[in-house]
């Protein structure tokens, strides 16, 4: 009797599993794969220019951190950001704060989104910024 009740929990606890494994897989990180032509700083971490796929770590909090990991090397850096409320994008776009000769990552927005995501700066970009001699340039890359 006992081993007839098994084999119902058991099918009960695969549809369980099954149900969540395919929750999990429609519900992947947003992610956008850019060629940015000129090295740029994000967090403290410097990294060469290249090609990059941004990818949003974790969609469903209020701080949301990016991973912004090089596809040809070992160059990665992760930043935490802000939500910005704003119009739709038809493409997916990155914005770059210009000081001098330095780019420093500043947003993200994926294509279709009203939401970009802003970087916190760390207080040595801070810093950085303060003391430019040069005026600060918004550099937009389009993608897509």
């Amino acid at each position: 009797m006992k081993r007839h009740l098994h084999i119902p929990v058991l099918i009960v606890a695969l549809v369980t599993l099954f149900a969540s494994t395919v929750a999990a897989q429609t519900t992947s990180p947003k992610r956008v794969i850019a060629k940015i032509p000129f090295a740029f700083t994000v967090g403290k971490t410097n990294l060469p220019a290249g090609k990059y796929a941004i990818s949003v770590l974790n969609p469903s909090s209020d701080r949301t951190v990016l991973q912004i990991r090089s596809v040809d090397g070992p160059a990665s850096a992760i930043v935490l950001t802000n939500t910005v409320n704003g119009s739709p994008a038809k493409n997916a776009k990155l914005v770059f704060e210009r000081y001098d000769d330095r780019y420093i990552f500043n947003q993200a927005q994926m294509a279709g989104e009203s939401i970009s995501f802003e970087a916190l700066h760390s207080k040595a970009q801070r810093k950085q910024m303060v003391a430019a001699t040069g005026k600060k340039l918004m550099v937009v890359i389009t993608i897509g």
